[in-house]
Formats: structure tokens, sequence, C-alpha cells
């Protein structure tokens, strides 16, 4: 097998678990500068909302070379992800790249505001290999395994969960040199040892930099993460020794363990629904307005999406069978942006759907005192047809005259005589019985 073909299936394993996890729409596998030298810019890109992250995957085969395996392989995923980084962000020219399932477009620079960098090394048999890099202008590299990358993004199958990981990652070993061994203590062959404290000579404690040596796995570090309210030892952030050792061995056995975890875990599958509904709903067509709404229904993280989509499962159940000239609703507040779900009957003419949802929509700015500044309206019928989605977004309080006409309609109709805003109460992980 030469080079070029195991590349291909190294990239084809890194996109088949993104593709699952972040939904195709905001991948671009292998994206080409297609308007200019029509180079690969990278392996993957994915760009959601105003988030970029630029993955590179390596998958040469790990002959038990240390220092030549990192040179081939981390050394020129760094170049790449530099250049990538740079052609993308250019200033000079626009960059065209083409997703599979759609025509060339424009990479919108001006839109990025967050870039997460991240290498994927396939080779196994690795017993230590740094935990992070640095470009040439010294931007962070997350690095990570095989089994780690499978392990992360299956498990924070969200773009929003998945970049809060990166991100705080990212915080706390920037400006720090960081090693993982993620073997058994007995799994150290003598000629490992001595490569490794070779390395240890030539890379810890080198530019007056804070040096880290991490046992376990990434997942562990992950198990860590997830069990301590998404954050990492606060130990970590002391400027106090110049070397330490931290130790996060068998936390991911543990976590798998927990009663909580499979409880969370099969709570979290109703989740799903929320993320078919956008696929099967909202990106059948490409156009700003669905890719606006998409975005914005997808930037909320699993737990927010398990909340939402019970909910509204719930709330279909309680509605489902009414008849005429009828329209329920609910509405709940997500850190600034609002759910609003309407169930109306099947035989309720269109025009007067239309209308009643835009006074829906409306009544809850005012009557919320404008709490949501951006408001998602996810609305349907018997049967679960006929979806009906909007999105409003920048709303700011309306003219003295359009809030006393929109009192007056909610009068008329006899809404928020009874209001209710749905539950978002429940824990992401249940107590233990």
């Amino acid at each position: 097998m030469d080079s070029t073909e195991k590349g291909n299936i190294g990239e084809e394993f890194v996109n088949e678990i993104a593709y699952n996890s972040f939904l195709e729409y905001w991948c671009y596998p292998s994206p080409k500068d297609e308007y200019g030298d029509k180079k690969e810019i990278c392996d993957l890109l994915i760009l959601f909302g105003d988030n970029l992250i630029i993955v590179s995957v390596k998958n040469y085969e790990f002959k038990d070379f240390y220092s030549r395996y990192f040179r081939r392989t981390i050394d020129k995923a760094v170049k790449q992800i530099y250049g990538a980084e740079r052609k993308l962000l250019n200033k000079e020219r626009d960059i065209f790249v083409k997703h599979p399932k759609r025509e060339i477009e424009r990479f919108p620079k001006e839109r990025v505001k967050n870039i997460y960098r991240v290498i994927v090394n396939l080779g196994v048999g690795v017993r230590f290999y740094p935990f992070n890099k640095a470009t040439k202008d010294e931007k962070f590299i997350t690095l990570l395994d095989k089994e780690a990358f499978q392990t992360i993004v299956r498990e924070l199958d969200t773009i929003p969960d998945f970049i809060e990981y990166l991100r705080k990652r990212e915080e706390l070993f920037a400006d720090k040199i960081v090693t993982i061994l993620p073997g058994d203590e007995d799994d150290f062959p003598v000629d490992t040892a001595k490569q490794f404290f070779e390395y240890v000579k030539q890379n810890l404690n080198s530019n007056e930099k804070q040096s880290i040596l991490v046992s376990g796995t990434e997942h562990d570090i992950l198990a860590h993460y997830l069990m301590n309210e998404r954050s990492f030892p606060e130990y970590i952030h002391s400027k106090e020794y110049n070397v330490m050792f931290v130790q996060f061995d068998g936390n991911w056995s543990d976590y798998n363990q927990r009663k909580q975890v499979k409880a969370k875990r099969n709570l979290d599958k109703k989740s799903y629904f929320l993320d078919e509904l956008v696929k099967r709903e909202v990106l059948t067509k490409h156009n700003d307005n669905s890719v606006e709404l998409a975005t914005a229904i997808l930037s909320f993280n699993r737990f927010n999406r398990r909340v939402i989509s019970n909910n509204f499962l719930q709330f279909y159940d309680t509605y489902k069978d009414e008849k005429g000239n009828f329209l329920a609703r609910r509405y709940a507040d997500f850190n600034g942006v609002g759910i609003v779900f309407a169930f109306y009957p099947q035989e309720m003419p269109q025009e007067m759907v239309n209308t009643l949802l835009g006074i829906a929509l409306d009544s809850f700015c005012v009557y919320s005192n404008y709490k949501s500044k951006t408001m998602i309206l996810i609305a349907t019928t018997n049967e679960f047809k006929q979806f009906k989605m909007g999105i409003m977004k920048d709303i700011v309080p309306f003219p003295k005259e359009q809030e006393e006409q929109i009192r007056k309609d909610v009068d008329l109709l006899g809404w928020f005589k009874n209001h209710q805003e749905f539950n978002v109460t429940e824990k992401e992980y249940p107590d233990e019985e």
C-alpha cells in the first residue's frame, strides 16, 4: 500500500466520523484552491457559523523510530495547517472551495472569528507523543491519535460541544510543552524508554516554557473534563513548577461504568430528533435563510437539544388530536435564544396558520420583555406533517403602536391567560437512585 492510498484511507476515516457527528453539510473534505493553484488546502475543513476547524490527517506507519515518525507526521501537519490558515484568510484575494454536494463557493473569510487547529495521527503503537504543537506564528494546535479523535468526536458529537472542549483544552495548555503517555506503565520497552528520555531532554523545559507530562489517554482526560462539569484540574493552571506530572489513567473506564453516564446517553437518544429535523426539513434547500436557521438550531449543544426535543415531543403529544381553528404555542429561552413551539390542526387554512404563527412569535417577544434576541419557530400539524420553521434575529423592542396592536390581537385570541414556558430543569446526568 503506497503512502497516497494510506493517506486517503486516513482521510476517509476522519471524514466519516465528522460527517456522522456534525452533519456532512458543514464539512469540506480535502478542499482545493479551485480558482488558484488547485492544490489541496488541508485534509478537512469544518466551517460552522463563525467557527473554523482546520484538520490535518497523517497516516504514516509507525516503525518504533520516534524522531523520524514525528518529523514525517507532526512536522508536516503543522506546516499544512499553517499554510491552510494563511491561504484561507488571505487578504489579497478570495479563495474558492467546493463542497462535495454543492457548487464552487467563495470561502467567507470575513465571517471567521474562531479558529481551531487539529492534527489527527493514525499511526498505532505510539507510546508517547506531543499533546500540542504551535504554528510558525505560535498558534495552538491540538494533537489527537486515532482512538482519541474517534472517542472525542463521538462523545462530543455536536460542533458546539466539540469546540468547547478544544477551546478549554487550548486555554489550559497554551504556552506549555505537553507530552502524553497513553500506554500502560509496563508497556514501555527499553528502546522506547531510551528514545523517550532523549525526547524529554530535547523538548521539555525548553524555551522557558512550563513542561507537563500526562499519564493516560486523551479519553481519560476527556472523562475528567466531563465528570467535573466540563473543566480541567485547577492545579494545572499553577505556574509554580517548571515541570509537572499529571495522572489521568483509568478515568475513561470509570466514566463509562457510571450509571449516571449510561442514563445520560440513553436520554440523549431523544435529542437526535432535532438533528434529523434539520437534516430533513431545513437543509434540503441550500439558501441563506435555510443555512441561517440550521446554524441557529445546531448551535445548541447535545444537552439543550435533548431538552428541546423532549419538550417538543411532549408538546406534540398533548395537542396531536386537536381539530378546528386552534393554535397551541409554547416558548422558552436558552441564553438569549428563544424556542417557540406551535401546533395547528391540518384543516386550518394556510393563510390563517401563517398569520397566527407571526402573531405568536411577536407576542412572545413582547410578553417576555424581549428576553430573546433570536427567536426560532418549530411548528407542525397532525402526524408531524407540514413542518413550518423560521427564525427572527437581532430582535429589539417594537414601536409602541406595534406593541399595542400585538396586545389587542392576543386579547382577541385569548392567549396568555394561562401561559407556561416549557421545562428546562432536567439534569444532563440524572441523579443516581
